[in-house]
């Protein structure tokens, strides 16, 4: 059984996260980590790939 489900939601999960990435890596290096599982894993979402 497949379900259509909206990827808009994870799209805007990925590019909102993605932008905090861009910020924290020109302000803050070090706390580049914190919004790497994020950015991956709306970015799967998106892909459909989990």
């Amino acid at each position: 059984m497949t379900e259509n489900k909206s990827k808009k939601g994870y799209w805007a999960l990925f590019l909102i996260s993605l932008t905090i990435l861009t910020l924290l890596m020109i302000f803050l290096p070090e706390a580049f980590w914190l919004a790497l599982p994020t950015t991956v894993g709306g970015f799967a979402m998106a892909m459909d790939w989990i």
